[in-house]
């Protein structure tokens, strides 16, 4: 697996796809978990988390399911924890608990890169 992070229109999915072999591509914003088992590259995952947390599951516990049918795939995921803390509750927790997944993920993946203006810096 590897973890491609990054603010918010910074050009991740563009990096994932230029340096890594794309055949298939999931948007986590609107694919159904069952296809984030089979996809090449799996966008935005930081909006998947928050789709699950609004349905009342745990994401915590299906990330694994998804790297273990799916160990070779290229996950693109938003920074969340920079700048100004959200009033709400429940995009504190997403918040919280997307970094907390990015730091899991970070260590199981062969490689994390941070892209900024298009440009991806290998730092892990």
């Amino acid at each position: 697996m590897v973890l491609i992070t990054g603010g918010v229109y910074q050009g991740k999915e563009e990096f994932a796809r230029e340096h890594f072999q794309i055949k298939t591509g999931a948007d986590g914003g609107r694919a159904k978990t069952e296809e984030l088992y089979q996809a090449d590259l799996i966008t935005d995952l930081h909006l998947w988390i928050r789709g699950e947390l609004r349905a009342g599951r745990d994401p915590r516990e299906e990330i694994g399911k998804i790297l273990e049918k799916n160990p070779d795939v290229v996950i693109t995921v938003a920074e969340l924890g920079c700048g100004i803390v959200p009033a709400e509750a429940f995009d504190r927790n997403w918040r919280e608990v997307t970094g907390r997944i990015c730091c899991l993920l970070a260590k199981k993946a062969r490689a994390v890169y941070r892209v900024t203006c298009g440009i991806g810096t290998k730092i892990a």
